[in-house]
């Protein structure tokens, strides 16, 4: 799976997309990977991953982020500027990313992987708590 904590931003892939994110001018790469997950049935690990993140950036724009980012970890850290500059944008996107949220909760790959582990209950509350702040 490539992560090591049950944070949004402890996992390779969503550090992947982070970089890529931080190359865009605007939140349309937000757009687009909450689109892509909408579109499908199963939502496979590195897209869950990606649309967490995404999401995870979608609350913070609304002035609700989450412990990573307020406490801007070691992995989160170089998103605030880009935060700031974006601020209050996204709104359109709640509702979407709450649909999305609720199918990567409720059968993605994503979450049989973290089943699978001891920490399975912390992602879950992990998951809970951005589903809370959006």
């Amino acid at each position: 799976m490539g992560a090591w904590g049950t944070g949004i931003f402890e996992n390779d892939d969503v550090l992947d997309w982070k970089a890529d994110l931080l190359d865009s001018e605007g939140i349309e790469f937000i757009e687009e990977t909450i689109e892509e997950a909408t579109d499908e049935e199963y939502i496979e690990s590195e897209l869950a991953s990606n649309v967490l993140g995404a999401i995870e950036i979608l609350a913070s724009l609304q002035g609700n982020p989450g412990v990573e980012i307020r406490n801007n970890s070691s992995y989160a850290d170089d998103l605030s500027g880009w935060i700031t500059i974006h601020q209050g944008r996204g709104k359109k996107l709640i509702s979407k990313a709450k649909k999305v949220l609720k199918k990567i909760k409720k059968d993605s790959e994503l979450k049989e992987l973290w089943e699978k582990s001891e920490e399975y209950q912390i992602w879950l509350n992990t998951i809970n708590d951005l589903e809370s702040r959006l």
